[in-house]
């Protein structure tokens, strides 16, 4: 089910916000919050800078920089990061499972937004080069608009982070209410690969499950010791959900061809539905659109 008005005012926000940033105060102390860590480094120059100069190295923080207004001042961007479409312009600098740290470092960035745990090494060597990093990768879906306040925070783009975090929010409490949501909710599990590849999805504690939970399905992978995993054949086999969600990276031939997936129920009554990856995988701006089309494939119109 498409919820229009909301979804169309939240894709305003993502694509018309180009300005850019202004940087009102230096970082001075570090800023914890969950799954989102400030890290300053030298001593803050005593001039504020007017406008910045950034390099994200995570997709979802591309986005959600776009979307408050700063897409003009990223001068470098992870190889993942393609959306809007305006990002694919901007020099890159690596990938997600490890950058470049000279050619972030002859970018001369401001500030750098970058990952954890792939990318600690590097974010501790451009730490103790005196660059300043920010690292944010949230897991669980509550961590997405936190995360956004709190890098609209960091970039003196509070209202505008604010914004859009009410926007989201706005679409999340919709999809919840919407009345043809059953009591006797399907069962779902999300094919982010297969074969060879590893039979990876999500896990409990994950933003995908939530999503998914939130658009009115029962995960199959609920309360799962992982958030991501290589899930078990035999398991799934025993889960046999009612709805899959696969993302467009899997080949239909291949996953109609898998001895384990052609058994599924879900398979053979034709209830398996193809998303982009880069909204349901991604904890960013985008999220509201994975919702309302997970809530069309779970509900119908």
């Amino acid at each position: 089910m498409k919820k229009t008005s909301l979804f169309l005012l939240v894709l305003v926000l993502i694509l018309s916000a180009l300005t850019g940033c202004n940087k009102t105060e230096p970082v001075e102390s570090p800023v914890v919050t969950e799954d989102v860590t400030v890290v300053p480094t030298d001593e803050p120059t005593a001039e504020p800078v007017e406008e910045l100069k950034i390099v994200s190295t995570v997709p979802s923080v591309t986005e959600i920089l776009f979307s408050i207004g700063c897409g003009e001042d990223i001068v470098g961007v992870d190889a993942f990061s393609n959306y809007p479409e305006a990002a694919m312009e901007i020099e890159k600098v690596g990938d997600y499972n490890g950058f470049d740290i000279e050619k972030v470092i002859s970018l001369e960035p401001d500030v750098v937004f970058a990952g954890n745990k792939l990318q600690q090494d590097q974010i501790d060597t451009l730490t103790d080069l005196g660059i300043n990093v920010i690292s944010t990768e949230p897991t669980g879906f509550e961590d997405i608009t936190t995360s956004i306040v709190d890098i609209g925070s960091v970039l003196g783009k509070e209202e505008e982070a604010k914004d859009l975090a009410d926007s989201i929010n706005s679409v999340i409490d919709e999809v919840k209410s919407n009345e043809h949501i059953s009591e006797d909710r399907p069962t779902i599990y999300y094919v982010m690969g297969i074969g060879e590849y590893g039979n990876w999805t999500s896990g409990e504690g994950s933003f995908i499950n939530t999503a998914m939970e939130i658009a009115g399905a029962e995960c199959v992978t609920a309360g799962s010791e992982a958030a991501w995993m290589d899930y078990p054949l035999e398991d799934l086999i025993l889960a046999d959900p009612q709805i899959l969600i696969v993302s467009q990276y899997v080949m239909e031939s291949d996953l109609l061809a898998d001895p384990t997936y052609m058994e599924l129920t879900a398979i053979k009554e034709g209830n398996y539905y193809f998303v982009n990856p880069d909204i349901i995988e991604r904890p960013g701006p985008r999220i509201v659109e994975a919702l309302n089309v997970l809530q069309e494939y779970i509900i119908g119109d």
